[in-house]
Parts: structure tokens; C-alpha cells; sequence
């Protein structure tokens, strides 16, 4: 079969389109032929070879953690061959290819009236979206909810699952297109974050702050997302892009005390290794939103062969919601 294997780490240069054998099934296992495997940063990072000690996938190895397919092997499972399936799987799930083996309990049926690739591209973004806002800060309909680098994949899914959750969305990107792109999405306000956008934010929430606080960047962004931050809020960090920083994050909760802040810190593989039935629980309430039409990923895709195009683009901050590789349709 063909695929993306990496025989050693650096730059997108190491990506290696070549032929290997199928993967042979272990007990408890169905073979998958895949139709979509996005690409996310975090393939580029372990490409990079600059994951944490002890998460680096051995050499060699094929990248990507989900997508979707239709099963050409059941192995004795209860699945079927023809079904079609989506996947969230952990570091070294070896989606960057035309087959890969996938253990059957972590598999979720999809619909056959919706689009496959599409389908595909919503595991990752869409259960940490979900997770969220719905295991993690348990939104209520009506209230405000600021989302940082909104038009990304996780912050595209944001909107969109915020939206059909009933909150009044406002959307954060640096770039004036991307803010317009944001209210394409759906969001209710959107502000450039290079500007005075605390000053906007409090003039459209009546100067009573938000509520939710969806943030990918921390570093000192955790001081304006309390400054913004209503009575009883709940922020959520989900990433450090901007490293730790330099705020003293005590002594800034220190003088906005009187608002019983709430901080939260959600790493998906935290829940996908300790409570694997709430990450399939969301994502199958994830597809009947997308079959319902209430959500809809922005995909856009290259064949498998261009995956070092793939990492290039992702690196360069050219991708708009999800970039997803077509091994099926090579």
C-alpha cells in the first residue's frame, strides 16, 4: 500500500512517500481502508521530533491520529465490512496511509447520508470543541463566549458548536480577514486581537464580560482574559502557543477575586486514556449535529502523495478550518 513514512525527524523534507505491506490485524482489531487523514500541527511538532519526553513515536513510522473509512476487514468483531467509520486514535495511530489497523471498541459509525471526507476531518477539532464546552464548562444557552484564533480548525468547530449550544459567540483572530471570516462562520461579534479589543468586548457585553473563555495561547493572555472575564466565568485554557509567560497569574486572580474565576486546562488525551466512553459519547453526539446540518466542517484536501505540501501549508498559518489528505483517492 502507499504511505507517509518518516525514517527520521527534521523538517518536512524527511516525509517519505513510498509502497509498504498492509498492516497484518491483532486480535480485537478491523482493517480500515481510509478515505480522509487530516493533518494536524501536532504532526508537524512530532515530525519535528519535539514531543515531550517519552510521547515520540519509535522510527519509523506513519503520522497522523484520525480520519475516517470504510472497514474491509472485520476480523471477527461486531463491526461489518462496508460500514463506515471515524476515528480518534493516539499519537502513532498511522492515518497517513491507503489501510490501517484500528482496534474496533474505538471506532464510531457514521451515517451513510453524510460526506465521508468531511466526516473524517471532525474528530480531533470537533471532541475538543465539544469536550470543551459541554464536559469541561457546561455552557448554558444565552451567554457569552470568546473564542481565540477562531478561524482554525478547533476554533472553526468553536463557533459553530457554540452557536448550535445557544451562545452569543465573539470571535478573536489577527488578521482583519479572518475576523471577517469569522462572522461568516457565525460568530456574533469578531475583533482583531492586535488591537483594542478588551475596550469591544466590554462595550458588547454591556461591560458585564463573557462567560466563556475558549484560549489556545495563554502566556500573558490569561491578564485580558481576566480583565474580560464576567462574575462566575470559566476559562479554559487548551494549548500554550504563546509559551507560559511572564504573568504572575496568582497575583492577577488576587484583584479580580470578587469575580470567583474559574480556570480550566483541557488536554484531550487526558480524557481519550482515562474515560474513552465521554470522548465516543461526544463525538457521536458530534455527527448527529453534522448529520442534523447544525455543523459543518471547512475542509479542504490534498492527495496523500502531497503531504509535505500538506505540513508546509500547516506550518505557515495557511490553512483555514482543516486540511485533510485523501489516500483513497490518490
Amino acid at each position: 500500500m502507499k504511505a507517509i513514512q518518516l525514517e527520521q525527524t527534521g523538517s518536512s523534507e524527511q516525509i517519505n512517500f513510498t509502497k509498504i505491506d498492509p498492516p497484518k490485524l491483532s486480535e480485537g482489531q478491523v482493517l480500515v481502508k481510509v478515505a480522509a487523514a487530516p493533518v494536524n500541527f501536532i504532526d508537524t511538532i512530532i515530525r519535528e521530533g519535539n514531543m515531550p519526553p517519552g510521547m515520540m513515536p519509535e522510527l519509523p513510522f506513519i503520522p497522523g491520529v484520525e480520519g475516517s473509512g470504510i472497514i474491509v476487514d472485520a476480523n471477527n468483531s461486531n463491526l461489518s465490512v462496508g460500514q463506515r467509520v471515524a476515528y480518534l486514535g493516539p499519537i502513532g495511530a498511522s492515518m497517513y496511509a491507503e489501510y490501517t489497523a484500528v482496534e474496533a471498541d474505538k471506532l464510531v459509525l457514521i451515517d451513510d447520508s453524510v460526506d465521508l471526507i468531511e466526516a473524517g476531518a471532525m474528530p480531533v477539532t470537533y471532541f475538543t470543541a465539544y469536550h470543551m464546552l459541554h464536559n469541561v464548562a457546561r455552557v448554558e444557552a444565552n451567554k457569552f463566549a470568546l473564542i481565540y484564533a477562531s478561524t482554525g480548525g478547533v476554533g472553526t468547530a468553536l463557533i459553530q458548536l457554540a452557536k448550535a449550544a445557544g451562545l452569543k459567540v465573539i470571535a478573536l483572530d489577527r488578521k482583519d480577514e479572518k475576523v471577517t471570516r469569522a462572522l461568516e462562520l457565525g460568530a456574533d461579534f469578531a475583533f482583531n486581537s492586535t488591537h483594542d479589543w478588551i475596550s469591544e468586548v466590554k462595550q458588547v457585553t454591556g461591560g458585564n464580560g463573557v462567560n466563556y473563555i475558549f484560549n489556545p495561547v495563554a502566556g500573558d493572555t490569561i491578564k485580558d482574559d481576566i480583565e474580560v472575564l464576567a462574575t462566575l466565568g470559566h476559562i479554559v485554557v487548551f494549548g500554550f502557543l504563546a509559551g507560559a509567560g511572564e504573568t504572575n497569574t496568582q497575583q492577577t486572580i488576587m484583584q479580580h477575586f470578587g469575580k470567583s474565576p474559574t480556570i480550566t486546562y483541557s488536554e484531550i488525551y487526558a480524557t481519550y486514556f482515562n474515560n474513552f466512553p465521554l470522548v465516543k459519547s461526544s463525538l457521536e453526539q458530534v455527527y448527529r449535529l453534522f448529520k442534523a446540518g447544525k455543523v459543518k466542517p471547512i475542509v479542504s484536501t490534498l492527495p496523500l502523495g502531497d503531504a509535505k505540501k500538506a505540513h508546509d501549508l500547516i506550518e505557515s498559518g495557511q490553512v483555514m478550518g482543516k486540511l485533510v489528505l485523501t489516500p483513497g483517492f490518490s
